[in-house]
């Protein structure tokens, strides 16, 4: 389980904003009794010319973010973690996940548990033999870099998916540089948990996990399916 966020726009302010209502959903997640989301966060901020990817071992909450002094529009995703395996817990595990391939960068944020042992079948081949130390949002993001950002790939990990794919994707094409953010909206259980929501009350835009009403952050439901930010 995890609480995230991504956002398009020019303001640093709204971002600061978002991140202090993530940090106090991590520390008290009001949707989930309490729990606290403290095995890592990490973020990634693009725009246009500068590409900030930092993940850490640290809670969010035990953790501190300085943004950068000057920011075009930019594109950020923001994830807190609570492992599901804590032997994962380390900066190596922490959200957003990169992956390339001969389009461009791939950055993933991942809200839920999808069924690693098909997905690593489908990732790797039924041939592999490797024992491999990875998390189901690790090989997430490596499927979607593998077979593409497209609703047929997205449908196949629907498949593999045991509570939700909720995810958050930003893209970076090799050539321009030009970048699209992306959400993923879908959950088999626990809506008042796993629902995502779209802002209603700031400039830029923002779609983040439910906890994060409870902390201020005004919002719709998100639609169900791939859903360009930006």
């Amino acid at each position: 389980m995890c609480r995230m966020f991504a956002y398009v726009g020019s303001s640093v302010d709204e971002l600061l904003t978002l991140f202090d209502a993530l940090k106090k959903s991590a520390e008290n997640d009001t949707r989930k009794g309490g729990t606290q989301h403290g095995d890592g966060w990490g973020y990634v901020i693009y725009d246009g010319d500068n590409l900030i990817h930092y993940r850490s071992r640290k809670a969010i909450f035990e953790d501190e973010f300085v943004p950068p002094r000057r920011l075009h529009k930019f594109q950020a995703i923001f994830h807190a973690r609570q492992a599901s395996k804590k032997e994962t817990v380390s900066s190596r595990f922490s959200h957003p996940f990169l992956e390339s391939n001969e389009k461009g960068l791939l950055f993933l944020a991942h809200n839920g548990h999808v069924n690693e042992d098909k997905l690593k079948g489908w990732v790797f081949g039924n041939t592999t033999t490797l024992e491999l130390v990875t998390t189901d949002t690790e090989l997430v993001a490596k499927a979607l870099a593998k077979h593409g950002l497209s609703n047929e790939t997205l449908k196949k990990l629907e498949e593999f998916t045991e509570t939700a794919l909720n995810l958050l994707i930003l893209t970076i094409n090799r050539g321009d540089g030009d970048a699209r953010l992306y959400y993923y909206n879908y959950f088999k259980k626990d809506p008042e948990f796993y629902t995502m929501y779209v802002s209603t009350k700031l400039k830029g835009k923002a779609v983040f996990s439910s906890t994060l009403l409870d902390y201020g952050i005004h919002g719709d439901q998100a639609k169900r399916g791939l859903i360009t930010l930006s």
